[in-house]
């Protein structure tokens, strides 16, 4: 009966576990003195389990072969009993494994003459170097290459932050909103008006980063907006005036000292977007006699240049904060009188919002 429970209960992890041949994109989170024992930042929630063996791949060739010694739901440590270089085992290294099946590690000290390490850049086929192995041959020998407890619990308690650079594209963001009203009454003659005092900004945007974080362009990354934005105002005399603006923006940000994907790190960055959009304006005289009531459809064009800050969770939650200089030209052609009026709204701004990268 005992052994119906814990297939029972194994079965969910069973489910979940990786196959063998199958591949995940992983970042080093911290590497020991040795290059023997490192942690990714992968555990239980993407399918490891303890004992899983695998191949570290880079573009070049096979870098590393270890097995999961320790697995928590968002972390795993693996010990390397296979290293063909270790140039590429750094931390903040971005690679694939490849879950692979256990390796039989020959005994015989007279056929692992190979040297194990290190050329400064992999040459000819990685495969090829490291460990020779013998069929039959009892697998990871006991002791070697053993995972200390205070090797672990150093890269255990580390505090070098991790990264989602697995998770490329993120969704953002903002709202303010006002919903005032107003009232307009005069002693003489009785007339009263009123109108809405209200305003607000909505708005929505997407943010692709690269994955390729060795590159030169890691630190920039490829921006697009939508807002809309409707001010409504009115006058001691019952002028109100107002203005309904769709906007679309395209523009990038950079990411000067640190990579984007970075997790519990406050990351500056630099933003710039040019901006297009259409715009009506609607205008009502209220106690102005003699002027008429008026309205004006116009297009618009402007840029955005500021700088910030953002923050991500390792589940990719996120929050950013910007500072940028805003301008925006409107051009109107007034339905009443035919007339063209150009009108620039410019100054400063502070943007708030919240993300989700995936």
């Amino acid at each position: 009966m005992k052994h119906f429970i814990l297939l029972f209960l194994l079965i969910p992890v069973l489910a979940l576990a990786l196959e063998v041949d199958e591949k995940l994109t992983v970042r080093v989170v911290k590497v020991s003195e040795s290059k023997k024992t490192l942690m990714i930042n992968r555990g239980t929630e993407d399918g490891l389990v303890e004992g899983d063996h695998a191949k570290f791949i880079v573009t070049a060739g096979i870098v590393a072969r270890a097995v999961c010694v320790k697995v928590s739901p968002t972390r795993s440590v693996w010990s390397v009993y296979r290293l063909v270089n270790a140039d590429f085992i750094v931390n903040d290294s971005v690679m694939s494994i490849k879950i692979s099946p256990p390796v039989k590690i020959t005994k015989d000290e007279t056929q692992a003459i190979v040297q194990e390490d290190t050329p400064s850049a992999v040459t000819g086929d990685p495969v090829t170097l490291g460990i020779p192995l013998a069929d039959g041959a009892q697998d990871l020998a006991a002791g070697s290459e053993s995972l200390s407890n205070t090797d672990l619990k150093a890269l255990e308690e580390s505090n070098i932050p991790s990264s989602i650079v697995e998770k490329s594209t993120e969704i953002y963001g903002f709202l303010n909103i006002s919903g005032l009203s107003s009232n307009t009454k005069t002693d003489i003659g009785n007339q009263a008006f009123s109108n809405s005092q209200s305003f607000y900004h909505i708005g929505v945007g997407g943010e692709m980063y690269p994955q390729k974080e060795r590159e030169w362009y890691s630190h920039f990354s490829v921006v697009g907006e939508f807002s809309i934005m409707r001010e409504n105002s009115q006058g001691y005399n019952g002028a109100s005036v107002t203005n309904e603006l769709n906007e679309f923006g395209l523009g990038a940000n950079w990411h000067p000292t640190k990579l984007p994907s970075l997790v519990n790190e406050f990351i500056p960055y630099l933003h710039l977007t040019f901006n297009v959009g259409t715009v009506k304006g609607t205008y009502k005289a209220g106690s102005n006699a003699g002027v008429l009531d008026s309205a004006a459809n116009g297009s618009t064009s402007g840029f955005s240049v500021g700088g910030g800050y953002k923050f991500y969770t390792f589940k990719g939650f996120g929050a950013r904060m910007l500072v940028d200089y805003y301008m925006r030209s409107e051009k109107y052609k007034a339905d009443t009188v035919g007339d063209i009026f150009n009108k620039k709204v410019t100054g400063p701004r502070l943007m708030l919002a919240i993300s989700y990268r995936f």
